[in-house]
C-alpha cells in the first residue's frame, strides 16, 4: 500500500461556514489517522518531528520518509483548499 496524505474543509454542519480542516494521513501498512488543524499554516517544514506523531495530530507517522511525505503533500493540499 502507498502512502496517502488527503485534506478537506470542515464544517459543523453540512451549510455551515468552515470550522477548520480535516488531514488523513495513511501508512504503508494501510493504517490511517485524522487530524484537525483550526488555522493552518502556509508551510509546515519548520516543525521537528514529535509535532507529527502527537496522539492528536497523526501518531501512525514513524520515520523521516513519513514526515517528509507529510509535508510535501501539506503544502499540495492547503494551497489548493485556500485557492477555493
Amino acid at each position: 500500500m502507498r502512502l496517502k496524505f488527503e485534506m478537506w474543509e470542515y464544517r459543523e454542519k453540512p451549510d455551515a461556514e468552515i470550522n477548520g480542516y480535516m488531514s488523513r494521513f495513511t501508512d504503508g501498512k494501510g493504517i490511517y489517522t485524522d487530524s484537525w488543524w483550526c488555522s493552518p499554516p502556509a508551510s509546515i517544514d519548520h516543525v521537528g518531528p514529535e509535532y507529527l506523531r502527537q496522539r492528536y495530530r497523526h501518531p501512525n507517522v514513524r520515520n523521516a520518509r513519513h514526515e517528509q511525505f507529510i509535508k510535501s503533500r501539506y503544502k499540495e493540499e492547503i494551497q489548493r483548499l485556500k485557492e477555493r
